[in-house]
């Protein structure tokens, strides 16, 4: 075992970065993730095409399997044994190996930036007949005479950093112009010579030397530098060896030797002329750079994902505590009710970018933000339901006032979500007014039945008698004259029928003309005697005592009428105790007997207890 009591060979792979990439990937326009995409990708071709047929090529293939290697490396052995020093060294390593390549990129760097200063739009188009035939004819001069030359024609490259550090010309091509300046003993005629358009740009250029692995050995000095300019830029190099007389052509890093003057003629006119390319030639050329594109699509591609993956990781940061209420949503046939957290407030910790933290930070300073979740079919049936961690997280994911931020969730507080689903039933009561101590007569009521909603258990639970809902009024009416239509439009409706709650009523209010009839009015009536109710057999077996006269006094609170409230005595009450033979057992222990309380017509009993 090593440290942390895990084994060596037992490596832990840590996918989240992959696995929340994925799941955060949908929360990205996806016009956004492709702009950036094409935009990476241009600019990572643009690099390849700088850098190949380079020497920088293999310097970079060096630097990536170091950095490749390293980076495995010091993820698997800081991961698994905790070497927090190596993964610090680390970082150094990187920022290191940065400078390093910046040294050694210097040319690759230059080379680019003097691309990337190359407007090709700008630049006249060359009469490529004249160029052709001042190069014929002053090749074949060259060689007939055995006079070493090297000629390098620009193309898209531009070659002026070549033709800095050498004698500035800028003079109309000639034949006799070339001849005269690598005629031997001419202080120009070791060195190369750079035309761009129909103009000798420079002689007595330095040109870069190809290695001596990249081409054969047998070669001198001007077909090495023919070959290495041609493969760090696409200039076409033209030689004449001072030796053999030969004529040669490199062209991409490649060298084509012994050219005969028709040969010439035909090499400079496809590769300068391309406007006069056979159907065959045209053909072989399309299936060339179609290869050569496949081939740089399998570089770039990966590389311009790795690199928008790392920018995406690094673009990235954390946000806790932003609040947010879940608001569920359902069909009309479903109720539901949450039990935890009630509210339904959670705490989230989200990760996106910056702009985007900062704007939900500024959508919730004042209040929770509202996420709305459709309620799954899943979810759908009666009883209790409820959501874990994980479920929350991917509900919140899912929201839309999230991922159209391109925010992610990695925790949630509180971690559990607790609801109750319930059945709806609807059906049609009649509406009733509820005016209070006021006696009212309702002269119109529109409707006067309305659709309710209740949950299908609190109906169950309802009593079988009369079910309606009421129009309280108690506050409309205060201080309205007695004995005249008072019409009240918009009187809302009281959302509970016999105690259970009504989600929704249709209308929700309803229109009234009632009149106030008279008032009811409570009163407190005391010293009630309670008789004791019994058949003439009862008393005749029993003696009924009543052993504390005092016990068998009430004291009631009474509604109604003002004016028979108002003249109600305590001896106008009729208040008994029936006594049936059943009860009528001797007996020392007390016992609980209902009282029955009869009261005058309009007068109803309102405490306490009997």
């Amino acid at each position: 075992m090593e440290p942390g009591g895990v084994s060596f060979y037992t490596v832990a792979v840590d996918m989240e970065p992959l696995t929340s990439l994925f799941e955060r990937l949908g929360s990205y326009p996806f016009y956004v993730v492709l702009a950036e995409l094409v935009l990476i990708g241009l600019v990572v071709n643009w690099c390849a095409g700088v850098l190949h047929g380079t020497r920088g090529t293999r310097l970079l293939r060096g630097l990536i399997v170091v950095l490749v290697a390293a980076t495995l490396i010091v993820r698997v052995l800081a991961g698994q044994l905790q070497w927090e020093r190596l993964a610090l060294l680390y970082q150094y390593f990187v920022i290191g190996m940065g400078f390093v390549a910046l040294v050694a990129f210097q040319p690759e760097l230059r080379r680019a930036l003097i691309r990337a200063g190359d407007v090709r739009f700008l630049r006249r188009r060359m009469p490529r007949e004249r160029l052709i035939s001042a190069l014929t004819e002053s090749a074949v001069y060259l060689s007939r005479n055995r006079y070493g030359a090297i000629i390098a024609i620009q193309r898209d490259v531009g070659l002026a950093n070549w033709a800095e550090n050498g004698t500035q010309l800028n003079a109309e091509i000639s034949a006799k112009l070339l001849n005269s300046i690598f005629f031997p003993n001419s202080p120009l005629h070791d060195l190369g010579v750079i035309i761009r358009g129909t103009r000798v740009l420079a002689a007595g250029c330095q040109f870069p030397v190809a290695e001596s692995g990249e081409v054969d050995a047998s070669l001198g000095s001007r077909h090495r530098a023919a070959v290495g300019l041609s493969a760090e830029s696409d200039a076409l190099v033209l030689v004449v060896s001072e030796e053999t007389g030969t004529i040669s052509l490199a062209d991409g890093g490649n060298l084509a030797r012994f050219l005969a003057l028709d040969d010439l003629q035909e090499a400079l006119e496809s590769r300068l002329a391309r406007d006069f390319l056979t159907d065959h030639r045209r053909r072989t050329r399309s299936l060339s750079d179609l290869w050569r594109t496949a081939r740089r699509l399998l570089i770039v591609l990966p590389l311009t994902c790795v690199i928008w993956f790392l920018a995406d990781q690094a673009s990235l940061i954390g946000a806790e505590g932003i609040e947010v209420e879940l608001s569920v949503t359902h069909d009309d046939s479903l109720q539901v009710d949450v039990q935890q957290p009630e509210p339904p407030i959670f705490a989230l910790d989200v990760r996106g970018s910056r702009r985007a933290i900062d704007s939900l930070r500024a959508a919730t300073e004042e209040r929770p933000l509202r996420v709305e979740w459709a309620l799954p079919a899943v979810f759908a049936r009666p009883g209790p339901q409820g959501l874990d961690a994980a479920q929350l997280r991917q509900v919140f994911n899912d929201a839309a006032e999230l991922r159209s931020r391109g925010l992610f969730v990695e925790g949630v507080s509180p971690e559990h979500f607790a609801f109750t689903v319930h059945r709806v039933a609807s059906l049609e009561v009649p509406v009733r007014v509820d005016a209070g101590t006021l006696r009212v007569t309702p002269e119109r009521i529109e409707p006067e039945r309305v659709r309710v909603w209740l949950r299908q258990s609190d109906l169950d639970q309802l009593s079988e008698s009369e079910l309606y809902i009421e129009a309280h009024l108690r506050e409309l009416l205060a201080g309205k004259p007695r004995n005249q239509p008072i019409p009240l439009p918009g009187v809302p409706l009281r959302l509970r029928i016999d105690g259970a709650e009504v989600l929704r009523a249709d209308p929700p209010s309803v229109n009234l003309t009632v009149r106030i009839v008279a008032e009811n009015v409570t009163k407190h009536l005391s010293g009630i005697q309670v008789q004791v109710a019994a058949s003439p057999q009862i008393w005749q077996r029993y003696d009924i005592v009543y052993a504390d006269a005092n016990e068998w006094l009430l004291e009631i609170d009474v509604e109604g009428d003002e004016v028979v409230v108002g003249r109600l005595r305590p001896q106008d009450v009729a208040a008994t105790v029936p006594l049936t033979s059943e009860q009528a057992v001797p007996s020392e222990e007390y016992r609980l007997m209902d009282v029955v309380i009869d009261l005058p017509e309009g007068v109803m009993l309102v405490g306490p207890s009997r």
